[in-house]
């Protein structure tokens, strides 16, 4: 559709007195693979360390097409007063929201997100955020509706995190960046307020949530996966041995199902998810015992360190392997199993170990909990609602990271108590023990089932 086309449609058909919901519906149904932006796409050669803005449209509501330079970005600006959605049409969006405190004079990283083409970013009144264009190299191009429209930029006001700048811009304003000529600028105040990143903020110290809009495929998920481990696997024994929280919680979980081994004398045991093998191989020293280990892992350089200690390691995907039936005394699928992208093949996965145990054998995994307060559970809950991840692919539960320094984003799924259960046992199994140990707080130990916080071991039996 011709963007001259949408503009009519949008003057016929917008009812008075729309709110913020009709405008989400409104932008989340257009065809961006479509949309022809033909001559509308405003030219950035004249300030290439900023954007550039064509406003197309003022009423009902304000339609405005942004061209960003490679590697560009807004200010931190304060939407007050209005709100709208952004429609990535070409290249990928970065969003970083923040918070600022009046009294304290404080502005703090809450997170980030990225749009890809075809997806849309909600901004709602009250948002604090700045818009990147993430890529060195291509240029972004979006499509932003605002209500109500904006006559100029008087009054907006902008934050430089990296010089605790605070401006207010006027109406001579271009846009909200602070890479304009200070006749844009009301005010302009230096060594305005204190900055904390998220990275300082409890919970956060090494990785960021960073929803993905929307939600990708399978495949390019796992690829993601991939890239993620592949990117530190020469590093990742030492990164999760400087995590005190993470080296407590996965020694704990380790310990428990070395005491587990020595009960069933296992002769052939398959690790899932193996990555280097350090911990399937740490398992099997505690415990005492002589059996053969097995690992599958999707990251080649991983596998070669875990076959460097042992270990008979396969490259590849679980649900994408062939596997013997009843051919293992126990499976374990540590750290892992939520990195399986949907339902369904998490279902998939649970009946292929099912297969593959022998009758009797034990199945050892853990799990990420949703209503853990101290983790990431909550922080997932609020994205899938605020930014209506439903409509995007998401399943409750889902969520993207990535390092702070880094540059691949992995892919977690959260769960609930009763939902794993459910999940387990209707695959065949029975849940034998459930053990919630402790991570961000009170890392490595043993809480009761009622209490709070900590994640979930499972340990489940194929019956005989």
């Amino acid at each position: 559709m011709a963007m001259r086309d949408l503009l009519e449609k949008i003057r016929k058909n917008t009812p008075a007195g729309f709110d913020y919901e009709w405008l989400g519906r409104c932008v989340r149904s257009i065809d961006c693979a479509t949309l022809d932006l033909t001559g509308l796409v405003p030219d950035f050669d004249a300030n290439p360390g900023n954007y550039a803005r064509n406003i197309l449209l003022m009423e009902p509501f304000e339609v405005v097409v942004l061209h960003w330079p490679p590697g560009v970005e807004s200010a931190i600006h304060h939407h007050e007063g209005f709100w709208g959605y952004v429609l990535c049409v070409k290249g990928e969006v970065e969003n970083v929201e923040y918070t600022y405190d009046e009294e304290t004079r404080e502005l703090r990283e809450r997170g980030a997100l990225c749009v890809k083409a075809g997806g849309v970013l909600p901004e709602p009144d009250g948002t604090i955020h700045k818009i990147v264009n993430p890529s060195s190299e291509h240029p972004l191009v979006t499509v932003h509706f605002y209500a109500p429209a904006l006559e100029d930029l008087d009054g907006m006001v902008l934050f430089d995190a990296e010089r605790c700048w605070r401006g207010e811009l006027n109406e001579h304003a271009t846009t909200a960046s602070f890479h304009q000529d200070e006749k844009g600028f009301r005010s302009l105040e230096k060594e305005a307020f204190s900055f904390v990143p998220l990275s300082v903020i409890p919970g956060n110290e090494t990785h960021r949530l960073y929803p993905l809009i929307p939600k990708p495929s399978k495949g390019e998920i796992m690829d993601a996966i991939s890239s993620y481990y592949a990117e530190q696997a020469t590093s990742y024994d030492d990164l999760d041995g400087a995590s005190l929280k993470r080296s407590r919680y996965t020694e704990r979980i380790d310990q428990i199902l070395a005491e587990n081994l020595q009960a069933i004398q296992p002769e052939r045991v398959l690790h899932i998810a193996c990555g280097t093998g350090r911990r399937a191989w740490g398992i099997r020293d505690k415990s005492q015992l002589d059996y053969t280990v097995d690992g599958i892992d999707i990251s080649a350089s991983m596998v070669e360190q875990a076959r460097q200690r042992g270990i008979a390691g396969r490259i590849g995907i679980w649900n994408e392997c062939g596997a013997e039936s009843d051919s293992y005394d126990a499976v374990a699928f540590l750290y892992a199993f939520g990195h399986i992208p949907t339902d369904l093949e998490r279902r998939e996965s649970l009946e292929k170990v099912f297969a593959a145990l022998r009758p009797g054998g034990r199945f050892y995994f853990d799990v990420f909990n949703l209503d853990n307060a101290n983790e990431w559970g909550p922080d997932a809950l609020r994205a899938f609602e605020e930014l209506n991840l439903s409509e995007v692919g998401y399943e409750l539960g889902d969520l993207f990271y990535k390092r702070h320094n880094g540059k691949s984003v992995s892919f977690l799924h959260y769960f609930t108590k009763a939902g794993i259960v459910e999940m387990v046992e209707s695959c065949g199994f029975v849940v034998s023990d459930i053990h919630r140990i402790g991570y961000v707080q009170r890392s490595g130990e043993c809480l009761g089932l009622e209490e709070e916080g900590g994640n979930f071991l499972i340990i489940a039996e194929k019956p005989c």
